[in-house]
């Protein structure tokens, strides 16, 4: 029989905000904070624009994080810590209701945002770059003796976090697990290879409404900065210790491609095997679910992709299923993608509240599906899905339940 696995504690930083509250809110408000770079000089890049954390994320990991420390760290690390650290809060995690030794820690990254090479002697350098920095800061700062590790699968990677924090929690290796992803790409090498690619969209009049998913003037996505964690814990664990429960989270759905390291599957067939995979292992069927988070990045192919495979997933249902891209608000946070998402899928389910795809006005007669465009939507669902697609076709799946009673 397997472990059930339960969410009770969230942190959450983005552009919206620098935590869940904040940000929420400003998804309910329809907010759009896409706007020229002020962490580095954006000076002749064709992309000049994205969204950075709000006013006060510096000053906030001043206040969280020794000056020592913050000198040995990338800011997707600070983001990472600062995320969990909410999370961990959150749950009311501690001495007194916790062996230390069995609390994990795994964290999506991709290692952008790096020091930049120099020939200049920085003894900083190699803490930076350590590939596994993020998860290794957790621990250390709140002395979790458990496994530690970083996964990374690029925009899937807070999606296989997950599912890492779900075997540890069902083979018995954890009590508790600190999971998510967290990611700070806005640098300008970062910013000209992505351009580079052909994968940002370019600016025009309206640099509030760039991120524009399913809509037909869609043409690439808007970089992002930020973070999404969960602790989540046996349900035994949870109750035990009379936690709140927030929800079920199920093993993700994972899978390959094995197509193309930039463009999605044709069709989205392998998007629509990660999805019934998730349901699969969910034990339920596509007119449970009630609410999907979709990748949605604003690209061409991806949207259009997406959206087949969703119809072939879920057929008659997915006319009336509501869709929405939270990207259009927050911008493609990369790695950090599926940890925001998840958090929002989960709040989403906990209020009873859809939050919007913004920037939907011109529709694409191949896109026919409800993306709840520009207004939130209020709706009671048991049961959302996370989608995260990635570069490379390393797809993950989320999906997570109402909890019967919430726990206490």
């Amino acid at each position: 029989m397997q472990t059930r696995v339960v969410v009770t504690g969230m942190g959450l930083m983005t552009g919206l905000g620098l935590d869940l509250d904040s940000s929420w809110q400003g998804l309910m408000d329809g907010r759009r904070a896409i706007k020229r770079y002020s962490l580095f000089d954006p000076g002749t890049l064709e992309v000049p624009v994205g969204v950075q954390l709000p006013d006060g994320a510096d000053e906030l990991f001043r206040s969280g994080i020794k000056p020592r420390s913050r000198a040995q760290m990338t800011r997707a690390t600070m983001i990472a810590l600062t995320a969990a650290g909410q999370a961990i809060e959150d749950a009311g995690i501690g001495d007194d209701n916790i062996d230390r030794n069995r609390v994990g820690v795994v964290a999506g990254a991709t290692g952008t945002g790096y020091a930049p090479t120099t020939l200049e002697p920085d003894p900083n350098r190699i803490l930076r770059n350590m590939a596994s920095a993020s998860a290794a800061w957790i621990s250390l700062k709140n002395r979790f003796l458990g496994p530690s590790m970083v996964v990374s699968t690029a925009c899937s990677s807070g999606a296989y976090a997950f599912a890492a924090a779900w075997e540890w929690l069902d083979r018995g290796e954890c009590d508790v697990v600190v999971a998510g992803s967290a990611e700070s790409a806005l640098n300008e090498p970062d910013v000209r290879g992505f351009t580079a690619l052909m994968a940002l969209a370019e600016p025009d009049d309206d640099i509030e409404g760039l991120s524009r998913p399913f809509d037909a003037r869609r043409r690439g996505f808007v970089m992002g900065e930020g973070g999404g964690f969960l602790v989540v814990e046996t349900e035994a664990h949870a109750r035990l210790r009379g936690a709140r429960i927030l929800a079920v989270l199920h093993r993700p759905g994972l899978g390959s491609e094995g197509y193309n390291i930039l463009s999605p599957e044709p069709g989205g067939a392998g998007m629509a095997r990660a999805m019934r995979k998730a349901l699969a292992n969910a034990g339920l069927q596509p007119e449970a679910i009630g609410y999907v988070n979709a990748h949605g990045t604003s690209t061409p192919l991806n949207d259009l992709f997406e959206t087949q495979a969703i119809k072939e997933v879920f057929g008659e249902h997915a006319m009336r299923m509501p869709i929405s891209s939270t990207k259009s608000s927050t911008g493609h946070c990369l790695s950090g993608a599926a940890g925001v998402e998840a958090v929002i899928s989960i709040k989403a389910m906990v209020e009873g509240i859809l939050p919007p795809t913004m920037n939907l006005i011109q529709a694409d007669p191949e896109l026919d599906l409800d993306y709840v465009p520009l207004t939130p939507r209020r709706v009671e669902v048991q049961h959302v899905m996370s989608n995260s697609f990635a570069f490379g076709g390393q797809n993950g799946v989320c999906v997570f339940s109402r909890c019967e009673d919430g726990g206490k």
